[in-house]
């Protein structure tokens, strides 16, 4: 078992060079901004089923909501 816990985050410089005399690697983070994270396409691609899902939620919410209404009647009425 490892002696140092692991990163639940993925590494985004490359790993340190472990001997001695390696060239230094001077890299500069790459910084991803939320327009890199997801092209265009895809979210094109994904937008009608996101609008389904949300559409299948407050369905489900809406009969909640509804049920525990009926149910507070049916309560108040005993």
């Amino acid at each position: 078992m490892p002696r140092t816990p692991r990163r639940r985050t993925p590494r985004r410089l490359p790993p340190r060079p472990t001997y001695t005399g390696a060239p230094a690697v001077e890299a500069e983070p790459r910084r991803v901004s939320a327009r890199d994270a997801r092209p265009q396409r895809y979210i094109e691609r994904e937008s009608p089923y996101l609008a389904y899902e949300l559409r299948r939620v407050l369905g489900v919410t809406s009969v909640c909501f509804g049920l525990l209404a009926v149910l507070t009647v049916v309560d108040r009425l005993q």
